[in-house]
């Protein structure tokens, strides 16, 4: 791997000038991190389907890998289980009935939401995949990574709060000013404190200030969770943490 890139960064410096071998040399050293980094998180993900060696987790592995490394070997598997073989072209799904602009406007609402993709770019690769999973979770729907007509347009509607509020938080410029805006009474701070705390993360008080204890507590929540890491919350996160 760093054979590669170093070999790939000496020929840009022999074919091009300082300025643009230096961007060269950039974009090259940048493009083989994504992509190894895609063929770890390719490898974890077909890791874990092989630890759970179900029918849903080797399908599960497809919908966000349809041409990963490992395939193959997960329609074999997914076959000889007794499942349906998804297709790169079935796995298409919801991408095949939204166009670019709405598949960037789909991944800008689930960050503002808290579920992180990994980019905005209009690709539904395996952050948005993850991130669709999380937001179907969260409303009880099947956890597929592939979206509905009908929940894309919930989620490009807006659903957190009021349609004031949603357009607000729309416009909030990062999670600590889209928290402000769900404008949380000291009573819905406390509720939110006891519920990290019933679920063992200490906020080092619940008296509804969210000091630096109840911040850490939030953003450990978050994590354990696999949602952004922000310290800050979301309307939907709000609704799961006081839930009873």
């Amino acid at each position: 791997m760093v054979k590669t890139i170093v070999s790939a960064a000496f020929a840009a410096l022999l074919v091009a000038g300082p300025v643009q071998a230096q961007d060269s040399v950039r974009d090259i050293v940048g493009g083989v991190a994504r992509q190894y980094l895609q063929q770890e998180q390719d490898r974890a993900a077909y890791a874990q389907a092989q630890g759970a060696n179900t029918l849903s987790a080797y399908q599960s592995y497809l919908r966000q890998f349809p041409n990963g490394m490992y395939a193959a070997q997960a329609r074999d598997r997914v076959q000889r289980l007794g499942g349906a073989v998804v297709t790169p072209d079935q796995n298409r799904g919801d991408t095949a009935s939204l166009s670019a602009q709405q598949r960037v406007n789909v991944q800008r609402k689930l960050n503002a939401l808290g579920y992180g993709t990994n980019g905005t770019d209009g690709n539904f690769g395996p952050g948005t995949r993850r991130a669709i999973a999380l937001w179907q979770r969260d409303r009880n729907y099947a956890q597929t990574g592939t979206l509905t007509a009908a929940q894309a347009n919930e989620i490009l509607r807006g659903t957190t709060g009021t349609a004031s509020s949603s357009a607000s938080a729309s416009a909030a410029s990062g999670p600590a000013q889209a928290e402000a805006v769900l404008s949380l009474s000291r009573q819905q701070r406390s509720a939110v404190q006891a519920g990290l705390t019933r679920r063992g993360f200490d906020t080092r008080g619940v008296d509804g200030i969210f000091g630096k204890g109840t911040r850490n507590a939030i953003a450990a929540w978050q994590r354990a969770n696999d949602l952004t890491a922000t310290g800050y919350l979301t309307g939907p996160q709000v609704e799961r943490l006081t839930a009873r």
